[in-house]
């Protein structure tokens, strides 16, 4: 046979990896898109697939100008419609909700809440099906803190991480002045136990239940390759708090990790990382085996489609796929003092998901991207059904209430 006819077994191949991984911007199916949200810029961090169907998801409102905020908790039903929203805090303080976990009457919330009007600190809530503040438990420490990532442990208890005695009242996107925490609490806010982190901040926080280990991830500085960076970070402890692993993540470059999760034979880490020439950042997805060594690393850029070189490309979220691979909550866009044009349409950020394979090769990429409209940017997503991918935004325009608002694009694979 000669070689310009491929035997059926190489078109058989070449069938199967196109349809594994398909051109990076084609469509996906978009089954309903919508927006909820309060009558002040609200901004969302992260949500659940609850057991009836539905999505719960928290974040913070308040006024573009004001030093405050409120936290909120929103439920909506499996077609996006609202069912209850709840506003966290009191006028003139400033509190966040930041990460949710869903126990079998409700919600447990972590983030941070006002105390004074240039104090806030660490906090759980506990919120009923219905919307109801059913607790809230402040934690005790020096200057302001905030609890960022929660797991549940079994029936009556959760795992939680964050920072505290950090100068920022506001949660900013890293706290590097500032103690990492881990704790462990009953589903009634009693805190079992209580301890630092060899880091300023624990960022989520995973419960695996066939080894019993808590592991945290988050971002840390380093001083190496003769200059000062950040890294990714992976740590871990038992279930009673004892350091069992650390390990750490990146190079010379800057690398940013927001979120990771836990497999069954190890470990995925993503957010994005910035060359110290080009100072533009691309998203970052890390994949480890279970003992934490590094298995690959993948980067992705220019995920909009855009042309200039100034566009910054950031992960926040990632999930795993039914099929083992991944899903990234991304944001595309030009920040304001790197605009060379003004006109492009690329100043206006976009909102992206990224599909990938189990190496972390590129599926697909879906864009909603609405410049005429205002910016999108996705903070987080949540796999469920069959193939089914919920993207939670920050939206200018999605939603009747200005001036922005939480953004709820469902996005099918099928």
């Amino acid at each position: 046979m000669s070689e310009a006819c491929p035997s059926r077994a190489l078109l058989f191949s070449l069938v199967v990896l196109l349809q594994c991984c398909e051109p990076a911007f084609c469509a996906r199916e978009v089954e309903w898109v919508t927006g909820w949200g309060t009558e002040h810029e609200d901004h969302v961090f992260e949500g659940v697939h609850v057991e009836d169907g539905g999505f719960c998801v928290v974040g913070k409102c308040g006024d573009p100008d004001s030093s405050t905020a409120g936290g909120f908790v929103m439920k909506v039903d499996a077609n996006g419609e609202q069912e209850w929203l709840t506003v966290l805090g009191k006028q003139g303080f400033h509190d966040e909700a930041r990460c949710v976990v869903e126990v079998h009457d409700g919600f447990i919330v972590g983030g941070t809440m006002g105390i004074s009007e240039r104090r806030s600190k660490a906090c759980l809530w506990k919120i009923s099906p219905s919307g109801v503040i059913t607790w809230k438990k402040v934690l005790d420490h020096k200057k302001n803190g905030a609890i960022r990532g929660l797991d549940t442990l079994d029936a009556g208890s959760f795992a939680a991480t964050g920072y505290v005695a950090s100068d920022e009242i506001r949660v900013p996107f890293i706290s590097d002045e500032s103690t990492g925490i881990l704790l462990v609490s009953n589903q009634s806010g009693d805190i079992a136990w209580q301890k630092e982190i060899p880091f300023s901040q624990g960022a989520k926080v995973s419960y695996q239940k066939k080894t019993c280990v808590i592991t945290i991830c988050g971002t840390v500085w380093q001083e190496s390759f003769e200059r000062e960076h950040q890294d990714a970070f992976l740590i871990q402890f038992s279930v009673d708090g004892k350091k069992l692993h650390q390990h750490l993540y990146g190079g010379a470059d800057m690398e940013q990790c927001f979120d990771f999760e836990a497999l069954p034979d190890g470990f995925v880490l993503a957010g994005h990382k910035a060359s110290h020439e080009s100072g533009n950042w691309d998203v970052w997805l890390v994949r480890t085996d279970s003992e934490g060594n590094l298995l690959w690393e993948q980067t992705y850029d220019q995920l909009s489609n855009g042309t200039s070189k100034n566009i910054f490309d950031e992960c926040y979220g990632v999930k795993q796929t039914s099929n083992g691979g991944f899903v990234l909550a991304c944001g595309s866009g030009i920040e304001p003092d790197h605009v060379s044009d003004p006109d492009s349409p690329d100043n206006l950020w976009a909102a992206c998901l990224l599909k990938t394979d189990s190496l972390g090769e590129l599926c697909w990429t879906y864009v909603f991207h609405k410049p005429e409209s205002g910016h999108n940017a996705c903070e987080w997503v949540i796999p469920h059904g069959d193939g089914e991918y919920l993207m939670l935004l920050d939206s200018d325009h999605l939603g009747v209430a200005a001036p922005s608002n939480v953004g709820l694009v469902n996005v099918s694979d099928n």
